[in-house]
C-alpha cells in the first residue's frame, strides 16, 4: 500500500473504473466505429479513447495525485504520483473493430518506485464486458471473478502438471522479428503440448490462466497496459509471471515478452535459445 491509500481502496476504485468502461465498450460495441492506425497491425477505435476518458475520470475524482501509463495517449494525465495507473481501455481492439466479441478492460494500480516491475502492482481488475466476468485482486488478497451469476468465486490456476495436457495461449506480435520468434516457439513446442488457443487479447488470456482456463500463456511483445492488472491475478491466483528467461517481469513501456503458467508448467514453456 501507499503511505495513505490501503490496497482495498485502490481495487474499489480500479473495480469502479473497469465496469464503467465495459459498459460503454459493450454499449458501442455493434455501431458503426471510427478506425484510425497507430502502426503496422495496430488500430484505436473511438470506443478505445472513451473507454480511456472513463476510467481517468473516476481514478482521478478519487485519486487526483495519482499518476497515470495509459495505452491510448493523452498529454492531459499527469505521468507521476506515488501510484501509477497502469490502463487498457480495451485489450483486444483488433478484435473489437471487426466485432468479434473477446475483449477488455485492464485497470491496475502500481507503486511508482523504479523499476517498475510486476511485483510493484497493488490493485487490479480486468473486466470481460461480453460476458460479464469481473477479475479481480489486490496484493496480498484474494483472486476473486464476478458476474455471469458468480458472487466472487476465488479463482486458481489449474492442477495440469504435464506439457502433453496443457492448453496454452499464444498470440502473434505486430512486429517482424518478435513474429519470428513466436513462430519458431510453435515449432518448438507445437508436437508437445495438447493445443494452442489465440485469443487476440493477452490480459484476457492472463486472466484465463488465472482462472484455470488456460493452463499458460506466452507473448514475445507486450505493453505494461496489457500485462500489469493480469498479472497480479495470476500471482495471486497460484501462477507465475516472469520474462521470457524465467526472470522478474519490468513493466517497460518500449515493450517486452512475457509468459505466464500455473505453478507446474514454466520450465517448459521457456523458449530455446
Amino acid at each position: 500500500m501507499t503511505d495513505t491509500v490501503t490496497n482495498a481502496q485502490l481495487l474499489k476504485v480500479a473495480r469502479k473504473a473497469a465496469l464503467a468502461a465495459g459498459e460503454k465498450a459493450r454499449a458501442l460495441f455493434n455501431l458503426p466505429r471510427q478506425i484510425s492506425s497507430k502502426g503496422p497491425r495496430d488500430v484505436v477505435t473511438d470506443a478505445d479513447l472513451a473507454a480511456q476518458a472513463i476510467i481517468t475520470d473516476v481514478i482521478l475524482e478519487a485519486f487526483p495525485d495519482h499518476g497515470f501509463m495509459p495505452e491510448e495517449e493523452n498529454a492531459d494525465l499527469q505521468t507521476d504520483g506515488p501510484v501509477l495507473w497502469i490502463i487498457d481501455p480495451i485489450d483486444g481492439t483488433t478484435n473489437y473493430s471487426r466485432w468479434v466479441p473477446i475483449f477488455c478492460v485492464s485497470v491496475a494500480a502500481v507503486r511508482n518506485e523504479p523499476p517498475l516491475t510486476t511485483d510493484k502492482v497493488l490493485a487490479a481488475a480486468v473486466y470481460d464486458p461480453m460476458q460479464d466476468e469481473l477479475f479481480t485482486a489486490s496484493a496480498g488478497g484474494p483472486c476473486l471473478l464476478e458476474g455471469s451469476g458468480l458472487h466472487g468465486r476465488q479463482l486458481q490456476t489449474s492442477p495440469v502438471e504435464e506439457i502433453k495436457d496443457s492448453l496454452i495461449g499464444l498470440d502473434l506480435p505486430l512486429e517482424a522479428r518478435p513474429r519470428q520468434e513466436a513462430l519458431e516457439l510453435i515449432n518448438q513446442l507445437g508436437h508437445q503440448v495438447n493445443v494452442f488457443r489465440c485469443l487476440g487479447s493477452a490480459t484476457l488470456a492472463m486472466a484465463w490462466v488465472a482462472a484455470g482456463r488456460l493452463d499458460g500463456y506466452i507473448n514475445f511483445q507486450l505493453k505494461p497496459w496489457d500485462v500489469a492488472a493480469a498479472a497480479l491475478l495470476v500471482t495471486q491466483a497460484g501462477g507465475l509471471v516472469s520474462d521470457l528467461s524465467g526472470g522478474l517481469l519490468e513493466l517497460d513501456p518500449a515493450g517486452f515478452g512475457c509468459q505466464t503458467s500455473n505453478a507446474y508448467l514454466a520450465p517448459h514453456l521457456t523458449p530455446r535459445k
